[in-house]
């Protein structure tokens, strides 16, 4: 579960009018810093739970897990009955993958509220993420009798049937949760890869959808544009790269991609060899493919020696590299 935690931080200046007629400030400063509030607020009531389980989110947001599992530590040992904070508790075990203490957590706060949906559902998660699919499909099936509209649990639901291949089920879990969550990122997405790969049209609607809920998602936007370079639409499928490459420049796969549509789609060779070029800028130090497929962007636009060139230097990056070995032999024939 990821926490989202909005601060609204009040600044509140009393001002009176003086004998020379000044303003005056409160004397005490207030500081930007979300922790002095949570913390002022500790010392002065330093039984108090919930104030260590904001202080442990405000952890968590900054990434700050042994902090975070601290002051969960600390709000548990004050009240051992709130669900909340076992929960945040699983996460953090959960990311340290110490799975046993987090489902241990989970099934404690059960115990005080065998209803609680959120529990339930984090126990469906957790059991699918280790793949038992038998436990994850209890635990969900318990929080969807409580909460038929729950759109989470048909969401993992289909990772499980995913899991087990069962596509069938899998796909019909993820359309449910969607139209219980139009806004569920991730069924969209897995939709779309299923319908991706039986080059089916319909996943170009779902990677849509996704990119509505997230319009800067990297993994959506390349997802649509491999989709549209399989099946050929590419000025469409540059389109999509192209997008990515407007939120994050360095984006080595839409470089290289872009490379290859330009290369066997389009035949447009000096931007192929460009957005090899740029992949390389971007790319691992040891990149053959880029090298290789510059090289044949060259050869094919019938500039030869910086066709060898680029041979030779994949050569040398992998001497296994046949391809680059076949297109020096052909070109020094």
């Amino acid at each position: 579960m990821k926490y989202l935690i909005f601060f609204v931080l009040a600044i509140l200046f009393a001002c009176s009018s003086g004998d020379d007629g000044r303003l005056v400030k409160n004397q005490s400063d207030v500081s930007l810093n979300p922790f002095d509030s949570v913390n002022t607020l500790i010392k002065a009531e330093p039984s108090d739970a919930n104030l260590y389980f904001q202080r442990a989110k405000l952890h968590y947001a900054q990434r700050d897990l042994p902090a975070s599992l601290a002051d969960v530590g600390r709000a548990l040992k004050l009240d051992s009955s709130n669900a909340d904070y076992y929960l945040l508790f699983a996460d953090l075990k959960l990311i340290s993958k110490e799975s046993r203490e987090s489902r241990d957590a989970l099934i404690t706060a059960l115990r005080f509220n065998p209803n609680n949906i959120d529990v339930l559902i984090k126990l469906g998660e957790l059991y699918m993420i280790v793949q038992d699919s038998d436990h994850s499909f209890e635990y969900l099936n318990r929080a969807l009798k409580l909460d038929v509209y729950n759109g989470r649990a048909y969401q993992i639901k289909g990772f499980n049937y995913m899991y087990l291949g069962d596509t069938a089920n899998a796909v019909s879990s993820f359309q449910t949760a969607i139209e219980q969550d139009p806004q569920d990122y991730e069924s969209y997405m897995q939709l779309g890869f299923f319908y991706a790969n039986i080059q089916d049209d319909l996943a170009l609607d779902y990677f849509n959808n996704a990119l509505k809920v997230n319009p800067t998602s990297l993994e959506a936007l390349y997802a649509k544009g491999l989709f549209l370079q399989t099946i050929e639409k590419s000025r469409e499928a540059i389109g999509a790269y192209r997008a990515m490459l407007d939120i994050r420049e360095s984006q080595t796969d839409a470089w290289y991609n872009q490379g290859y549509v330009y290369l066997e789609q389009l035949a447009v060779y000096d931007s192929a060899a460009y957005c090899f070029t740029r992949a390389l800028d971007f790319g691992p130090a040891v990149y053959p493919n880029a090298v290789y497929n510059r090289g044949l962007a060259h050869e094919r636009a019938q500039d030869f020696p910086k066709a060898e060139a680029d041979y030779r230097a994949a050569l040398e990056m992998d001497p296994q590299y046949d391809l680059a070995a076949i297109g020096l032999e052909r070109i020094l024939e």
